[in-house]
């Protein structure tokens, strides 16, 4: 039975995860809460950044410049809120560092800034403990897969391809993207086989 209610819900937020980027006017301060990051090149086509689907890549093709992207799941100890943080590899830089030191990212509470306060001005990151004893840290979700969401991409899309740098590098399955573009139909699940009764097996 359906529930109904004379009020709003607290908040109009979808369930995905929100993806932030180290904003202009102040610092990003965040913990950490994926075991590591990941790694996919991206395109800033059609007015927003989307992943490059080589061999088969429109943007490629279009000599749009390819760039390496991080991605990880955070939260800010203030608010609570968990969400996906994107930086270029360049400054992401002190996350694979930290890395090698500590094994995890899970727990590192890192400030991101842009010290010219421009908007697409280079990014600093720093990166220190968290201290977690007043805090219980989310589980993290799946990041290519949220990303998926994030870049409207079927999740069979997104696929593991080695690693740069020891970080897990991930790509785009163009033969699975233009399937959903050209032949939609084929991507939508298939009804379920019924027995001559109408039942299913």
């Amino acid at each position: 039975m359906p529930t109904w209610s004379h009020e709003l819900p607290p908040s109009a937020k979808h369930n995905g995860f929100d993806l932030k980027r180290t904003p202009a006017d102040r610092p990003l301060r965040a913990i950490v809460t994926s075991e590591t990051f990941h790694v996919c090149f991206t395109h800033f086509w059609g007015g927003r950044t989307v992943p490059c689907e080589r061999p088969d890549c429109e943007a490629c093709a279009n000599q749009s410049p390819a760039r390496a992207h991080c991605y990880l799941s955070a939260m800010d100890p203030a608010t609570r809120d968990h969400f996906l943080f994107e930086c270029t590899a360049k400054a992401a830089v002190p996350f694979q560092d930290w890395l090698q030191t500590y094994k995890t990212l899970r727990g590192c509470l890192f400030q991101a800034l842009r010290p010219k306060r421009r908007r697409n001005s280079p990014v600093e990151i720093l990166c220190k403990p968290a201290d977690l004893t007043k805090i219980t840290l989310p589980l993290p979700p799946d990041v290519p897969l949220a990303m998926c969401v994030i870049w409207q991409l079927p999740g069979v899309a997104v696929q593991s391809d080695g690693a740069l740098n020891s970080i897990p590098l991930t790509t785009v399955r163009s033969e699975v993207t233009d399937r959903m573009r050209f032949n939609p139909a084929d991507c939508l699940p298939s009804a379920p086989k019924r027995n001559s009764n109408g039942s299913t097996p």
